[in-house]
């Protein structure tokens, strides 16, 4: 008996020391838009439409396209087609609610879904195609009969709004929050990486993590866990060539699994990185400066600060990309009060 339970003590710390092995953290992923270097010099024009809430959709996108550059112009255009599946707005059953006196609720729910595919002018090739969706639901109470049900257009817009959301990724950078596992061994100090990661201070991760793997054994369990935090760590502020590395380091972790597919996630958004580069001073100097076809603003300067990419290739976009930015005095404490740098304020006030 005493050797059984001593048995399932082990056990016990075993899969105690396994659960503590990693923590999952959500963080802010940062991704390219989905249409990538197709994008380059080009413009979009919207069609053909097809399903009920095509032509709402394209009134939605159409101004918003037009705000970041990219309205159609020119022979350069490619061309953005809606498919829509589905878009309804339904009342619901009323329901009677909990407590005295009952609250008489009426709902109305609303979906909506559609693809979208962008093709080349000849409208030969596809180069990309996202499947966009929304669903909404809002409630009117009363406490004394059951009131009237939500306006079903009313809902369906919010549906339409979620789903056109969903559609500037084809054309904008965008955020995702993302659960991904954290290393938390004692070893080598593996664990510094996971404060940082919750806090959102990705810059700070990116030294605690490298610390780690620089001090660790090569080929240890620990060195493996340590360049994983570090390959992690990269991604998150979009040095992936320096993730690609790390997790090549840390490729038998966990057989593997762990990290092949954020290491193949890292090498497509490199090739989209890379894409997006400007072309060598020569080039430029002939005339040729490569432009991604999107226009920087405010809330896309805002957007890319939420989503922790460096001041430095912010301030580099801002360079080498057309601006439409707005700097009065309210706009500016706007800025600052979404946590843009200084420095990346005084590159658009440069830039203007």
């Amino acid at each position: 008996m005493p050797s059984r339970l001593l048995a399932i003590a082990v056990g016990v710390f075993l899969a105690a020391c396994h659960a503590s092995a990693e923590k999952r953290i959500v963080v802010k992923i940062t991704h390219f838009p989905v249409l990538g270097a197709s994008l380059a010099g080009k413009r979009i024009v919207i069609g053909p439409l097809a399903g009920e809430c095509s032509q709402e959709l394209a009134e939605i996108l159409k101004p918003d396209l037009a705000s970041h550059g990219l309205e159609a112009a020119g022979a350069e255009t490619l061309a953005l087609s809606i498919q829509v599946e589905r878009c309804q707005a339904l009342p619901l059953p009323p329901i009677l609610g909990s407590g005295l006196p009952a609250m008489h609720i009426a709902r109305t729910e609303g979906h909506f879904q559609a693809t979208l595919q962008v093709t080349d002018p000849a409208g030969r090739h596809e180069l990309a195609s996202i499947t966009v969706r929304g669903d909404a639901q809002k409630e009117n109470q009363s406490q004394t009969s059951t009131p009237e049900h939500p306006a079903p257009a009313e809902v369906k817009s919010i549906a339409l709004h979620q789903a056109f959301a969903q559609a500037q990724r084809l054309y904008l950078p965008w955020t995702e929050n993302r659960e991904i596992p954290f290393m938390d061994g004692k070893e080598c100090n593996v664990r510094d990486a996971i404060e940082p990661a919750r806090s959102g201070d990705y810059a700070g991760l990116v030294k605690v993590a490298k610390a780690a793997a620089d001090s660790c054994a090569p080929g240890s369990k620990a060195s493996a866990q340590a360049w994983y935090n570090l390959g992690v760590a990269s991604m998150l502020v979009r040095r992936y060539d320096d993730a690609l590395a790390a997790f090549d380091q840390a490729k038998d972790l966990n057989s593997g699994k762990l990290v092949a597919g954020l290491a193949d996630e890292c090498r497509q958004e490199s090739v989209m990185a890379k894409a997006r580069q400007p072309k060598p001073p020569a080039a430029e100097a002939a005339g040729e400066v490569r432009r991604t076809g999107m226009v920087l603003t405010n809330d896309l300067i805002i957007r890319l600060v939420d989503g922790n990419v460096a001041e430095d290739e912010i301030i580099k976009m801002i360079g080498n990309q057309p601006t439409r930015f707005s700097l009065e005095p309210g706009d500016i404490a706007k800025l600052k009060a979404a946590g843009v740098p200084d420095s990346v304020v005084a590159a658009m006030r440069n830039q203007k």
